[in-house]
């Protein structure tokens, strides 16, 4: 299960780091700014070569240097020789933008293989816009459960998108002509519609995986909600809009809306669209939640899919949960919830703090302390 051993070299204000961690919980604890939260990033750089705290990998690189490189061990509980034993490493510089990994002392190209080998989850104070920022912020986060899910879907997404953008272009330049003939020739049409049965295959295998997906973790979401608020968890639903009107097959509602897609000159309708929506009551639920119910609901909705996740048949056996200064947003009670929750979890965890006394519930046995200091 355990990431074993991590050390950091030139990761922000880190130029030194390394700790052995607990097979369990970690408590990472210091003052702001000494560089908490910037172990968790590297634990994330390490296994997705991005950071979670900036789209620009080369801030994460300490400012003094034009390279960062990150270090790890992992060992399997259930069997030494177990290929979940690995070494993996990765180096990142400022003047190539393509990482260099490492694993068991072999290069390789393939993120995917780090992917399939750790369950990441993440949760940070950025999680907590999930309900109020726009449809794409929640599509990622289903897309993230059915990436480890569906083999498929990496590459059906791909091909969707570049199927979706030929359309796009051939309305597009067709846009202007059909506004003032408000017809197209019997080439254009022909054109236009042989993109049609690609696009709605496709479609309809990522709108399968998506629902599928929400069907998967909603029993999950209920449970956890309910260890927080009986009441929350009867009222709140998860449903997926699927970004056209249910009622009709895809094929023919994307004839329907040609007409449509002509004047604005792009796709107004299909996957691309589609949404997880959170509703209480038939309202959405953003509009309705006070800021600690929406906390609530977000972390349950992300342990829901990180235990999903963990729970598959595969041959994974390592799962990291990274927790970003969890305390400061819930209270003392729904805290010692939360870790109650995660006291189900096979999974390591990872969690910052400005007060580790607020961790005193923990058994001496189940969890260790990590005192950063500047």
């Amino acid at each position: 299960m355990p990431l074993e051993f991590l050390k950091i070299h030139n990761g922000r204000n880190l130029k030194e780091f390394s700790l052995e961690a607990h097979p369990f919980f970690n408590i990472i604890y210091g003052s702001n700014g000494v560089g908490k939260t910037t172990i968790l990033e590297s634990v994330y750089l390490l296994l997705r070569s991005k950071t979670f705290r900036s789209s620009k990998y080369k801030s994460f690189i300490n400012h003094d240097s034009n390279t960062c490189t990150i270090f790890s061990r992992f060992n399997s509980f259930l069997d030494p020789d177990s290929y979940n034993n690995f070494t993996l490493g990765i180096r990142r510089s400022k003047d190539i933008p393509q990482p260099i990994i490492h694993l068991n002392s072999k290069k390789i190209n393939s993120l995917s293989t780090i992917t399939n080998l750790v369950v990441l989850g993440l949760i940070t104070p950025e999680s907590f816009t999930l309900l109020d920022a726009g449809p794409s912020i929640r599509r990622k986060f289903i897309d993230w459960g059915v990436f480890h899910v569906e083999p498929c879907f990496l590459s059906d997404w791909r091909t969707y998108k570049k199927t979706l953008s030929i359309r796009n272009n051939i309305l597009s330049s067709y846009s202007k002509e059909y506004k003032a003939q408000q017809s197209l020739t019997s080439s254009q049409s022909e054109l236009l519609n042989c993109w049609s049965p690609q696009l709605v295959d496709l479609n309809n295998k990522l709108n399968c995986y998506r629902s599928n997906q929400i069907n998967n973790i909603s029993k999950l979401f209920d449970e956890y909600l309910a260890c927080f608020s009986d009441q929350l968890a009867q009222d709140i639903s998860l449903k997926y809009y699927q970004g056209w009107n249910q009622d009709l097959d895809y094929s023919d509602y994307l004839n329907l809306k040609t007409h449509d897609d002509l004047i604005s000159g792009f796709t107004r309708y299909g996957t691309h669209r589609g949404e997880l929506k959170i509703t209480i009551k038939r309202n959405f639920a953003r509009d309705i939640l006070s800021r600690g119910q929406k906390k609530i609901v977000i972390i349950c909705l992300m342990l829901a899919q990180f235990r999903f996740l963990n729970n598959l048949e595969t041959n994974r056996e390592h799962n990291i949960l990274l927790l970003d200064d969890i305390d400061s947003e819930l209270d003392e009670t729904n805290l010692m919830i939360l870790f109650k929750i995660l006291h189900t979890f096979k999974c390591q965890i990872f969690v910052t703090t400005t007060n580790n006394s607020k961790f005193d519930f923990l058994s001496k046995e189940e969890h260790k302390l990590f005192h950063v200091k500047h």
